[in-house]
């Protein structure tokens, strides 16, 4: 995949993989591309940001070209920020049921059980700025979930949360998300999570991919300098450690 904005070019030969039930993280600083290229996936792509190549999903194929037009069925979005996935004024229990009116692929048992899963209370009459960010992010995730996708993206979904509160929801997705099969890709600039929660790994900078494989062979065995610089960094590791302890 390729992707130009005012004739500059922001991702160049982008190539990823995934299986039915991998967690693969995309992991890269600040303007590596990583918001640019789930724009593409999602289909999200304004006309003035044009893309070439093509991505196969659940057996589809789709020109990139057609971003903004086509999107793929089975691909669920989280956005960074839980506050860009409500409408404010109205009430939380309102959009869920707008969500199961318009969805009939999970049963109505199956989505309270991922609400009760992600411990989320009764939704009643509450608005969304009455919640916290915390259990804005988990409604969102239910929200994703309960759409029954077969890949759900996650944008930074920890970056406006507590460490402790973001191992908690990690942990949970990543539970619901094997129950159901689910592949999830997770874009993310803290290498803990990734080591945490991932099964591959895709390293991006300067809108390229540098390296990716297997979690454990990259982080053990980084090729790329780039990459290596990454995982020689010994504040990862001490993340990591600490969003262990914090969830035992």
């Amino acid at each position: 995949m390729s992707a130009i904005i005012g004739g500059q070019a922001v991702l160049q030969d982008v190539t990823l993989e995934m299986a039915a039930t991998d967690w693969l993280a995309v992991v890269g600083g600040s303007g590596a591309g990583k918001s640019t290229l789930l724009r593409a996936i999602m289909g999200l792509t304004r006309p003035a940001r044009p893309t070439a190549g093509r991505m196969t999903f659940n057996g589809q194929r789709r020109d990139f070209a057609a971003a903004g037009k086509v999107r793929l069925a089975g691909i669920a979005f989280v956005p960074q920020s839980p506050t860009h996935g409500f409408d404010p004024l109205r009430r939380l229990r309102w959009q869920w049921d707008q969500l199961a009116r318009h969805n009939q692929t999970a049963a109505g048992k199956d989505r309270l059980e991922i609400l009760s899963a992600l411990g989320l209370p009764d939704l009643g009459a509450s608005y969304p700025h009455q919640w916290s960010r915390g259990m804005q992010q988990r409604l969102l995730l239910a929200m994703a979930l309960a759409d029954a996708p077969r890949l759900l993206i996650l944008d930074e979904p920890t970056s406006a949360l507590d460490p402790l509160i973001a191992a908690q929801v990690l942990q949970e997705t990543q539970q619901l998300a094997q129950e159901r099969n689910i592949a999830v890709m997770m874009v993310t600039h803290d290498l803990s999570l990734a080591a945490r929660f991932a099964n591959k790994i895709a390293i991006m900078q300067a809108g390229r991919v540098v390296e990716s494989g297997p979690a454990d062979q990259l982080l053990s065995t980084p090729q790329h300098p780039y990459a290596q610089e990454l995982v020689s960094h010994r504040g990862w590791q001490r993340a990591d450690r600490d969003h262990r302890h914090a969830a035992e």
